[in-house]
């Protein structure tokens, strides 16, 4: 499907665009925030063609998209466009209290990632030309590039301020405004001079005098307060008067409690931040650095990351460089690339190889999504071996107490940005770099694991039926045949995200009846609306998905019915669906029935237990056999 449809397809499976609250995107991922999470059909969005995978972390719900995301992001601003009111749009009472941090920090970073990123690879190519000798740092064409580089982090609460001000709801122009109050030149000399360090507003308020340049916290804590403030605004004054007096008095009221008190407390609060890692990497740097360098995979896949955005830039705000977060996502994502490639070289299924390819090319440039959920922890060990790489990578940093002097995307191209005259630094980076993505290899390579081959036809046929009974009853769980009809191959599935073993390992059924039944004793997980598609469980833990016809969302449930709701108990046999094949077929839609595992990684393998283009009766042929 185009990104247009995947775009209307996943804001249908939210429940429509009235259900979300908030919509941004990062490299990979479509970001929501929504006002039911029940209302979401995850597994359905998950099948989508072009979606990777869908979680809920950190308080948002996520769609991992890939390298298109910005592309289909476009389409799904436009649908949800001028639908997002600010009463549905207000933060959710429940949940979890770390998570809805995460939320709020991720929700404002994210935005501007683009100027800080941009910005600091600009720099770290400014430092390669400098020490080549190829860039006067004395010159004028040095003091622009300086200036387009440095002017992200120097007016960096502007950015932040607006983009705080989408997240909390509230006016951006007052929230620029807000973020100008903090960077006025008058306070900003007087806190560089040193010899005022505070004010007395209106005679009894004491407002210190400090330096906001490149500050993050006071300006995210300013615009948070500034939404209550002017949300009251709102009810007091009239509406005739709204335009002229809410401005007002939220700028009255909102600025002096910040410049006296909030912007204090958020200085004061990024301060320690970046003095507490500090001292953790000076006190236990090899200790420390292992154990983050090692669970940063674990850090970035929950969203955590973003708690660590504030302490980064009040070190690089104070100190000029960061020794935690990019250094060691650094580390982290060139073991991942490393643990990919050794999946690339050790797999023989042609369809994880070229999973592998289209991961690592990213993952060398700090894109590690790609890998994450389509190759490594897919297959559960390789994740585990660039968590390893990602330790001794994260050892050297913490040893040699390797900085990064900007804020760039953790891949090869940050590189420059660990250039530090007079110092080995870079030195000691790319060996620590060299030492996760190599580590990270050759432990995948090593480590025995399940790397996604099919099993051989000549294997299946040299296989007995005594053999396969036996691998049945004492380790593998059986799937028998939930529909009449031909047997396929999964690889030979039209729709690419079935074929390549995205959801799971599996098979396809052409059919040739009209009903599907229960495989196996268990109980329905999922429903859809348009009643194209089941999801099971059997009570020995085997998810099943069965998705009848290819692309039959679009028949809006016309053709369709279900005989079971979700949460209903079924015993193998029990009819579960109806279907009309020749309303398939006359809308120009493949009959093709994908029959898939949804849970593979918790298994050994899945085994197809008949023959391409064998036919088979629902209910009577074993057709899978899930081996635990």
């Amino acid at each position: 499907m185009n990104n247009r449809e995947l775009a209307e397809n996943i804001v249908r499976e939210m429940g429509g665009k009235e259900n979300i609250t908030q919509n941004w995107h990062c490299i990979t991922r479509l970001r929501f925030n929504v006002a039911d999470s029940k209302k979401i059909n995850i597994e359905a969005i998950k099948q989508l063609d072009g979606v990777m995978g869908a979680q809920f972390q950190s308080g948002q719900f996520q769609v991992i998209i890939g390298s298109e995301v910005a592309n289909v992001f476009q389409e799904v601003d436009q649908i949800t466009h001028g639908s997002i009111s600010e009463e549905a749009a207000q933060p959710s009472s429940s949940g979890n209290v770390l998570d809805k941090i995460f939320d709020v920090i991720s929700g404002i970073f994210t935005p501007i990632l683009a100027a800080i990123t941009g910005s600091g690879l600009l720099k770290g190519i400014m430092a390669i030309l400098v020490w080549a000798n190829m860039l006067n740092a004395e010159g004028s064409t040095y003091m622009i590039l300086d200036a387009i580089s440095n002017a992200t982090f120097h007016f960096l609460p502007f950015l932040v301020a607006f983009s705080a001000a989408n997240k909390f709801k509230t006016n951006p122009s007052l929230a620029g405004a807000l973020a100008g109050i903090l960077m006025y030149p008058q306070i900003m000399t007087l806190a560089d001079a040193g010899e005022v360090s505070s004010v007395t507003f209106l005679g009894f308020l004491n407002i210190p005098m400090n330096n906001y340049a490149s500050s993050v916290l006071p300006i995210i804590l300013g615009v948070w307060l500034m939404s209550y403030v002017e949300k009251y605004a709102k009810k007091i004054v009239p509406k005739s008067l709204t335009i002229i007096f809410v401005p007002l008095l939220t700028l009255l009221i909102t600025a002096p409690l910040v410049l006296a008190f909030i912007a204090p407390l958020g200085t004061f609060i990024g301060t320690y931040l970046e003095m507490f890692f500090t001292k953790l990497f000076g006190i236990a740097g090899p200790v420390a650095g292992a154990l983050m360098g090692g669970l940063m995979p674990l850090i970035v896949v929950t969203g955590m990351h973003y708690a660590f955005f504030p302490g980064t830039f009040a070190s690089l705000g104070k100190l000029g460089y960061d020794i935690m977060l990019l250094p060691l996502n650094l580390v982290a994502n060139l073991a991942q690339a490393g643990a990919t490639l050794g999946v690339l070289i050790k797999t023989k299924d042609t369809k994880m190889k070229q999973i592998a390819v289209s991961a690592f090319i990213p993952a060398l440039f700090g894109i590690t999504e790609p890998a994450i959920y389509g190759v490594t922890m897919k297959l559960k060990k390789p994740f585990y071996a660039s968590m390893v790489g990602g330790a001794v990578g994260g050892a050297i940093y913490g040893t040699f107490v390797v900085k990064t002097f900007s804020f760039a995307v953790p891949g090869l191209l940050a590189l420059p940005t660990y250039i530090e005259k007079g110092t080995n630094n870079f030195l000691w980076a790319v060996i620590g770099v060299l030492a996760s993505f190599v580590v990270g290899l050759i432990v995948t390579l090593v480590m025995p694991f399940d790397t996604g081959e099919e099993f051989a036809v000549e294997n299946k046929e040299s296989t007995t039926t005594e053999d396969q009974s036996s691998i049945v009853e004492n380790k593998s769980h059986k799937v028998i045949a939930p529909l009449t009809g031909e047997i396929k191959e999964l690889a030979t599935c039209p729709d690419e995200t079935f074929a390549s073993g995205i959801v799971g390992k599996g098979l396809g059924v052409i059919p040739a009846g009209d009903f599907v039944y229960a495989p196996f004793d268990g109980t329905v997980t999922m429903t859809t609306p348009t009643k194209h598609a089941i999801g099971l469980v059997s009570n020995d833990g085997v998810e099943l998905l069965i998705h009848v016809g290819l692309d039959t969302v679009e028949l809006n449930g016309k053709g369709f019915e279900y005989f079971v709701k979700e949460g209903d108990v079924v015993a193998r046999g029990d009819k579960l669906l109806s279907f009309n094949r020749q309303e398939i077929t006359e809308a120009g839609l493949s009959l093709y029935t994908p029959v898939i595992v949804t849970n593979t990684p918790n298994f050994l393998d899945v085994v197809q237990a008949v023959g391409e283009g064998e036919n088979v009766t629902a209910g009577e042929e074993e057709v899978l056999i899930v081996v635990s």
